[in-house]
């Protein structure tokens, strides 16, 4: 899939958009969870009801770009990104915690692919990191 570039009076590129949400290497924090993060996740109506297909992701960002990239099919055009809320705290388990981060960084993965973009690597002073 190729993107024109974008110039001063347009939306920011999925490349653009993407390389943006990339500055973030892990879940946002939940603001009153303890240990709760948000989880982004692209869903569908499936017999009355959403449900997920497609993330999870770390960011709304990279949540809305597979939305807009889904949208374009058209058995899925009703797909929208959607935020659940993971906690730690509630059921502690280290390797279901870790699953899920390596499920976000597969789905960034894949989506970079997507949109013919490099994933960016954190650098000291760019990454948003917890």
């Amino acid at each position: 899939m190729t993107e024109p570039s974008n110039s001063s009076t347009s939306k920011p590129t999925h490349r653009e958009r993407f390389a943006e949400a990339c500055k973030s290497t892990d879940y946002e924090e939940h603001p009153t969870m303890v240990a709760g993060y948000k989880v982004w996740n692209v869903s569908d109506i499936v017999k009355g009801g959403r449900k997920d297909f497609d993330g999870p992701y770390f960011t709304e960002e990279e949540a809305k770009i597979a939305e807009e990239l889904w949208q374009a099919t058209p058995e899925r055009k009703c797909a929208r990104a959607e935020v659940t809320f993971h906690c730690a705290a509630w059921n502690p388990d280290s390797r279901r915690e870790r699953a899920i981060k390596e499920d976000a960084m597969a789905a960034r993965m894949i989506l970079a692919e997507l949109i013919g973009a490099d994933i960016p690597k954190p650098s000291a002073t760019g990454a948003k990191e917890k």
